[in-house]
């Protein structure tokens, strides 16, 4: 069982802000800034095109009543909400992290080096392939 699945379960320990049936919200334990969480789904996907839709909608609810509470409790200035799925989510477990801003409080995003393409062509390429859930 994975280390989120176990968390989920309560046979980790974890800092636990906030749970409801489908999820579980917890302190990361390297964060951005204080009160940076993480909002675990209580079922093992990696990627949110395998999540189902009442979880994703779950989340989406959290992840609002977490930055209200960051505006409370932090007087925070922002937010920001990230996440890595797939082959790309480290963890093997889709989580969302979502974590209060500060100005100037030296988080940042990094580019990859190169030109990228913005453009109708682009545009046309996506529209080609999207697909309705």
């Amino acid at each position: 069982m994975c280390d989120f699945c176990n968390i989920a379960t309560h046979k980790k320990k974890a800092h636990i802000v906030y749970e409801t049936e489908k999820t579980i919200t917890v302190l990361d334990i390297e964060p951005v800034n204080e009160g940076h969480v993480l909002i675990i789904p209580k079922i093992h996907v990696d990627s949110i095109v395998d999540l189902a839709d009442e979880y994703v909608l779950e989340i989406a609810e959290v992840s609002r009543k977490l930055i209200r509470t960051f505006c409370e409790v932090y007087h925070a200035s922002g937010y920001g909400i990230m996440q890595n799925g797939g082959s790309n989510c480290a963890l093997g477990h889709f989580h969302f992290h979502v974590f209060p801003r500060f100005p100037d409080d030296g988080y940042d995003w990094i580019y990859p080096e190169g030109v990228k393409e913005v453009s109708e062509n682009v545009v046309l390429k996506l529209k080609r392939r999207f697909r309705e859930p």
